[in-house]
Order: C-alpha cells, then structure tokens, then sequence
C-alpha cells in the first residue's frame, strides 16, 4: 500500500477561518441562539460561513436553510440570462465525500427544457453535472468541468463539496460560501487543480461542509488521523437536502411554491 509522509506537508485545512492569513477581514452579520453568519475578506475573495448547532429539528432545519439561501443569493446575483451549472466534487461511494453528488441528485434542472423552448416565468436555466473523483477516472476534475463549462457556456458555476476541519466544533455544522473557487482534496493532501475562474473561464461560487475532521492537533500526535461522525450517513443526507433546497430556492422563484419548503 502507497503510504503518503503528512509530515512533509503542511498540516492545512479547507476552511479559510482556521488559515493564518494576512489582509483578512472578518465580521459577524447574523447571531441567535441557531446560528452565527461570518463574512470573511481575503485579498478582494469573499467568504461567508454559517455556524449552526443542530439541523435534526425541523424548525432549526429551517432557519440554518433561510440563512443559507439569504447568502447564496448574495452571491448569485442572478440575472435571467444566466445560465448556471451545478457540479458536485466527491465519490458518492464514501459517504463522507459524498455531499457534492448527493446535492446534486436534488437540483432541480432545467436547462433542457429551455433547449425545446420558453419555459414559464420563475425558472432559472440550470444543468448539473458529477465529475467524479481523479482516482476513478484518471482525469483531473478541473479539465473535465472546463471541457463541460467550454461546451454548455454557463455564466455561472456551483461547485458543492466536502472539506475538511482542525476544528470538532465545526464538524458537520458549519456551511461555507466563497467566490474564490476551491481546489479539490487539498485539504488532505491532494493537490488538484483549483476550479476558478481563472481556470475554467467562468464565475465560480464553492459551497462546502466540514465532513472529517483531523485530530492531530486536538490530540497533540504527529501521525494524521481523519475522523468522521458515528451518524455520519444521517448527517451527509441532511446537510445535501438543505444545501439541495437552499440552491433550488436560490435559482427558482417558484420552486417554493412547488415544493412548499
């Protein structure tokens, strides 16, 4: 078995609140007993975290959902020539990396139907789009989302994924926004190439949740340790609903009514 030297890397995470960086500005938008709404500037990239206690309550549901959708549209900015793909990183077969493909299967996609003709008012043009992991496929992700952005021409890319913390207390209970774009398997060493707009030539918007965490720090040890929760398949299918529905309301107008979330 290949066995990787994390001593010869730099320990990192993929949420930019646990990275020591120069020039970045934070400030608290939104805190009540639920939530805590951060928004982060990093050399002109923009960040927003959501840090909420419990989702298994349907009320609580609610709300961390609402926050989500008020700064997802922050933003989108959508206009209604857009055109928006949503792509979700991961392999679903492991279900801590499983959240992009699960929040996939969830969108509600459009774009062929504005292929055959007008669509009625209230409707974004969404397609979705799983590229699977590099260790499946040989390829790396970015070349596969740029040969699909080259092909469908969309003014606005999605990329969901699972990320990775230091921290227990942000474990599955904290959401991430940012128009920086992300780069997939970073967080554990893999360093793929960055999906941004500067590498696929298009508005890129990452939405991530924390799904492992690594106790190397939290147990003063040298050899890394990557954890999940025990509910872990409970918490994945919760976390890609609400990110699911947060990014249907976000784009459609009538999904709302339709579907009375």
């Amino acid at each position: 078995m290949h066995e990787i030297n994390l001593e010869q890397k730099e320990l990192r995470t993929d949420l930019v609140t646990e990275q020591q960086v120069d020039n970045k500005i934070e400030q608290i938008i939104e805190k009540n007993e639920q939530i805590e709404v951060t928004e982060t500037t990093i050399n002109k990239n923009y960040y927003t975290t959501i840090k909420f206690k419990d989702i298994t309550d349907k009320k609580n549901f609610k709300i961390v959902q609402k926050a989500f959708v008020k700064e997802l549209k922050k933003y989108l900015k959508l206009k209604p020539e857009d055109k928006i793909i949503v792509i979700g990183l991961g392999n679903e077969k492991s279900t801590p990396d499983s959240l992009g493909p699960l929040v996939v299967e969830k969108i509600l996609v459009t774009r062929y139907l504005f292929l055959l003709g007008e669509v009625e008012p209230g409707y974004s043009n969404v397609a979705s789009f799983i590229p699977n992991v590099m260790g499946n496929t040989g390829i790396e992700t970015s070349e596969i989302i740029k040969s699909i952005v080259d092909s469908v021409k969309p003014t606005k890319v999605i990329v969901i994924d699972s990320l990775k913390t230091s921290n227990l207390e942000r474990l599955s209970s904290t959401i991430q926004i940012t128009n920086q774009g992300i780069s997939p398997g970073s967080g554990i060493g893999n360093m793929r190439k960055e999906i941004s707009q500067k590498t696929i030539n298009a508005e890129v918007i990452a939405i991530g949740i924390p799904m492992v965490v690594d106790i190397r720090n939290i147990m003063n040890i040298k050899e890394s340790m990557i954890v999940t929760p025990t509910n872990i398949d409970f918490l994945v299918e919760k976390l890609s609903l609400l990110i699911g529905n947060g990014i249907n309301i976000s784009l459609h107008k009538n999904f709302i009514r339709q579907n009375n979330c």
